[in-house]
This record gives C-alpha cells, structure tokens and sequence, in this order.
C-alpha cells in the first residue's frame, strides 16, 4: 500500500498568533516590538471567515500604495496553496466559495469616503502609526457589518512611532494591560491589544539570527521602541529628555509666595488646552492644574464649549487662589466668539488678564526643552507637572518633529497641550516668582488669609 504524500503546509503561527487570531473582541491591535509577527498575523486573520464564501468580504489597508508591495508578496505565500486567485488589475484574492479580501491605501482621511455605500466583515490596517489621525480607522467602522448576521471584525498592528503614536497609544495601549480585554462604555465594543516582541516569532529568529544585532544599530530611543515595543519611546520624539518618574510628581502643597498665572491654547471644534503655572522662587515651572477640552474617548475632538462658559468656569477655578493672569495664542484676538467678541474679550470678561503669547514656534519649543533638561538646586528638573494634569502625561512626550522642519513639531498632530505649554515657557509671566499672600474668595471683595492646604494639595486632587 503506498504511503500518503505529506501535506505541505503554507503557515503555521506562533503561539502569540495563535492567541490573537482565537480572540473573539471585535477590535485587537496586535504589534509593537519589530519582528513580531504582525504582517503575517493580519493576513492570517482574515482567513477566520473563508469558509462563509462570498458573505466574508475584507479591505487590507496601509497608508500609501507603495507600503502595499510586500504585504501583497507575502500574501502569494500564504493564500496561493489554499486555491485563491490573485486579480492584480484589482488588488484583490478571491477564495473558493468567493470570500474576497482587498489591498488598497488610504493616503488621506478623506479618501475613506470612497467606500461610502460598501460594506466589509473584515477590516484591516498594516502599521496603523503611519495615519496621523484616528478618522480613517474610526469612520471605517460604518462599513463594517454583515446582512446575514456573519461575524464583524477589525485588525490592525503597528510599531510604536509615527504621527499616529498618540491616538493609537490612548486608544489601545493606555486602556489597561495587554490580553486584557476593555468594554468601550459608550459603543459597547470590545477590544485588546496583544502585545508582539521578537521573541515571539522563533522562526525569524532562527531563520536570521543576526536581526536582533541589526536593530542595535538603531538610535537608542528607536531601538527600545523597536526591540521591546516601548511606547514611552518613538522615532522623531521631540521631548526625547522627557521622563514620567522625573517630571510627574504627586501634588503636594504650593507656597503662598509663589506666583501663578494661567496659558492657553484655544479650541472649539479642536480640543482647548488650560495650564495653570506656579514658579518657585527658583524659577520653576510646576503645572498644578489642568483643563483639556477634548470629549472623553475621543481623539483630538473638542468639547464645543463657547468661550465665554470656559472663561467663566476657569476663573471660578482661579480666583479664589490669586490667579488672574493668561496667556494666550494671539489668533484669540481675532476669533470671534458667539456674541461678536473675539476670544480674548470674553476671557477678559470673565475676570482675566490676558497677555498675546509670543509665537515664535522654534523658539518657544527651545524653551521647553531647557525646562524639561535643566536641573534647580534640588536637583529636580525645572518643569513639573502634577499626575493630576494627564493631558500633559499623555501629549508631550508623543509630540514628533516635523520632517521638514526638525526643529519645530508637527502640526498635524494632536498638539494642543504642547502649544500651550510653549506659550507659558515664553511668557513674561514664567519669569515672576513672588506675589502678595492673599486671595480674594469667589464672588466676594474679602480679603482671605492664605492656607497652604486650602489653596495648594486641595484644589489639586
């Protein structure tokens, strides 16, 4: 009797692929570390739905076509042996029993509009960093669904880096820690991330042993993004001297002689951003305060709150703590507000003094830079920011450089927070260390006796 012939098996995944590709949660980001699998992952993932035939239908993204090649190559390796047919003229595969994956690019957030009136059980997107904004992913979402109740899934995977670093970090990596499956608590849907490093794929490993050597070749910061999916650290960080444990600290309380004033960087239909400073009497710039006018679970979407209601709440915050000065981006003097004032009159109408910031961009990004690095006498880096400013934690150390500018930041990102900081570093203000011991209560002309508790660790929770 003669022996079977051995079946010849395209793919077999790793342990880390196999638990991501069993993950029931509609949204999985799987990657970080290079080399751990993800190409092959999204892929393979798709796969979990052929045999629905032509009810299963996927879109592959990537940013630009020319980032499609490889994806497409190594697709020949992995769908060719389970019978599929390549149409080039189309960039698609068609499986047997017409289950039908796509490759195409999304180079601008408008061009999902292309696909408005389609209809997908299966998106994908190949290193999701390179889209600076979430647009592109969050309005696919429309398209995913299924006439016949079939099973609706979204994939992605990235390296940390890129200008889509920060949403991709809060939307995936900041909810909680990997394998750990989160409940969004507006939509309901679930998603994880699973966490890839090299270590996780043995056969590149074996197959190229050399490759972990190569990435030590990287810039320090790239290589611990690259080699250990750290995404603390990202290719082109601005604020690479920027440390959590130096520059976080918890509230403590502020000195009655320390003087305060407020920055801001306006936004309505684009998040604001609200600082309130205290310098110390050796020039220190500690942030005790914050207010990011962004809606929750959203990514660069402002609140849409008229200025006059976020100068009216702001100086109820200040007030009763003698803070009454601003600084401001200067187009808020020529921004008219819903009852024909520009910005700057409706926050002077509430109370402020406002000061025009001085915009020198590349400047004022030196200044944050100095203190960030520069160390005071207590050996404490000269800008600090309370845990209670998250905004700050989570915007400054992901600000990229722009390209073709390295000494300024990206504007296509979600800097707010970082212009606001900038205009605060530039300020006048940021050079006063000293005021009178009183405040004035809200509402009231009495003048209060300073507590440190009142007026420092308590307004700061």
């Amino acid at each position: 009797m003669a022996k079977a012939k051995p079946t010849k098996v395209a793919w077999v995944p790793q342990p880390k692929q196999s638990r991501a590709l069993s993950c029931p949660v509609t949204e999985l980001f799987f990657g970080g570390a290079a080399g751990g699998g993800k190409s092959d992952f999204l892929l393979a993932d798709f796969l979990r739905g052929v045999e629905y035939g032509s009810e299963h239908v996927g879109i592959l993204f990537r940013r630009t076509f020319p980032q499609l090649e490889e994806l497409i190559r190594r697709s020949w390796d992995l769908y060719r042996p389970l019978g599929a047919e390549y149409r080039a003229a189309e960039h698609s595969w068609t499986f047997p029993g017409g289950a039908l994956l796509r490759f195409r690019h999304l180079e601008s957030d408008m061009d999902v509009h292309d696909y408005q009136g389609h209809q997908f059980t299966w998106l994908g997107y190949d290193e999701l960093t390179n889209w600076a904004t979430d647009y592109p992913y969050i309005w696919m979402f429309s398209r995913l669904r299924s006439a016949t109740g079939r099973p609706c899934r979204v994939r992605s995977a990235a390296n940390p880096g890129g200008l889509g670093h920060g949403w991709v970090k809060q939307r995936f990596i900041e909810i909680g820690p990997p394998e750990t499956i989160y409940m969004d608590p507006e939509t309901g849907i679930k998603r994880i991330f699973i966490a890839a490093h090299l270590e996780d794929n043995q056969a590149l490993v074996k197959a190229d042993p050399d490759y972990e050597r190569r990435l030590q070749a990287l810039y320090p910061q790239l290589y611990r993004a690259y080699r250990f999916g750290d995404w603390d650290i990202l290719s082109g960080q601005v604020f690479e001297e920027f440390r959590a444990e130096e520059h976080m600290v918890d509230p403590f309380p502020l000195d009655p002689g320390w003087f305060r004033f407020a920055s801001l960087d306006w936004g309505y239909a684009k998040p604001f951003s609200i600082g309130w400073w205290a310098i110390d009497h050796d020039g220190r710039m500690i942030r005790y305060r914050e207010w990011y006018g962004c809606e929750k679970g959203k990514h660069d979407v402002g609140v849409k709150l008229a200025a006059k209601a976020v100068a009216a709440e702001a100086w109820k915050l200040s007030v009763p703590e003698g803070c009454s000065d601003m600084v401001a981006d200067p187009s808020c003097w020529n921004k008219m507000g819903l009852e024909g004032n520009c910005i700057a009159e409706e926050f002077a109408g509430a109370g402020w003094t406002m000061e025009p910031a001085i915009n020198d961009r590349v400047g004022g990004w030196a200044k944050v830079h100095t203190m960030l690095k520069t160390r005071g006498s207590d050996g404490r880096p000269m800008m600090l920011a309370f845990h209670t400013c998250p905004a700050f934690r989570r915007i400054i150390p992901v600000l990229v450089a722009d390209e073709r500018h390295p000494e300024d930041v990206d504007t296509k990102q979600e800097d707010h927070v970082g212009d606001e900081v900038r205009y605060a570093c530039m300020s006048p203000l940021s050079k006063r260390t000293s005021r009178p011991d009183t405040r004035r209560e809200p509402g009231g002309d009495a003048q209060k006796p300073y507590d440190p508790l009142r007026w420092g660790l308590e307004d700061n929770r």
